[in-house]
């Protein structure tokens, strides 16, 4: 798994901001020190250029190319046990792959609205992948809509995903 997380109870520190784009959107991550609260991505109207941190550095060549790019990170420990527990299950589901709503739901024993539920409070969906989880009937959701820019930006990931997936070597 090219992607490791490393989950902390506590994040202090200055609070800082860097932008990551890829495609037509970017992944705005927060930290507190060097811990990650958040990772959302976001539509901008314009694009600004990417922080030049290290962070920001290792974060865009791990979103350009994930197969060779490991990438570690800290991500403050948010949300119930059963987010939790959903949000690994997510890391699990391979790049250029994706598992429905039901799958996931009968793998981890519940139902596939509290998947759904816990994809849709993932505060790092630009890290922990869940626009690889999908209704049987389309895209479904993603960050909190069923329709719009945010869909239009899972098709996108998964398109690119899948792209880097048949380009291997």
């Amino acid at each position: 798994m090219s992607l490791q997380i490393i989950w902390q109870t506590v994040a202090d520190g200055v609070k800082t901001q860097l932008t990551v784009p890829l495609l037509e959107a970017e992944l705005t991550i927060t930290l507190l020190g060097d811990v990650i609260v958040d990772a959302s991505w976001v539509i901008p109207d314009s694009r600004p250029s990417l922080t030049d941190t290290e962070l920001a550095v290792q974060l865009k060549r791990y979103l350009l190319d994930p197969d060779r790019n490991r990438l570690q990170v800290s991500l403050l420990k948010q949300g119930s046990a059963y987010s939790q527990r959903v949000w690994q299950a997510l890391l699990e589901i391979p790049l250029g792959q994706k598992m429905s709503y039901s799958a996931l739901a009968n793998k981890l024993g519940s139902g596939p609205r509290a998947v759904a539920q816990a994809c849709r409070n993932n505060p790092y969906a630009g890290i922990i992948p869940c626009h690889r989880v999908v209704s049987k009937s389309g895209p479904g959701g993603f960050m909190g809509q069923s329709r719009g820019a945010m869909v239009d930006l899972k098709i996108q990931l998964l398109e690119y995903e899948s792209e880097i997936v048949m380009n291997r070597p």
